[in-house]
C-alpha cells in the first residue's frame, strides 16, 4: 500500500510518497527542500530532522500477522 506523509510546505501541506524520496537538502535550520524520484524539488517548512522521522515512521515495515490456532 502507497503511504503518504504530510510535510507543511509554505503554504499549506504537501503529501510525499515515503518510497520515492531521494534526500532531503537542509540550507536552513528551519526549512528543507526534499528531493523525490524524477527530478522533482519540493519546498517545506519543516526542519529536515522532522520531515526525516516522520518518513522513517512511515516506511518501518509493518509486524507480520499473527497465526492462530
Amino acid at each position: 500500500m502507497m503511504k503518504l506523509v504530510a510535510v507543511k510546505a509554505l503554504a499549506g501541506f504537501n503529501y510525499v510518497r515515503a518510497d520515492a524520496v531521494v534526500a532531503i537538502g537542509a540550507t536552513d535550520p528551519t526549512k528543507c527542500t526534499i528531493y523525490i524520484a524524477g527530478g522533482v524539488m519540493i519546498p517545506s517548512s519543516e526542519p529536515a530532522t522532522d520531515v526525516i522521522a516522520k518518513l522513517q515512521a512511515a516506511d518501518a515495515p509493518e509486524p507480520e500477522p499473527q497465526e492462530t490456532k
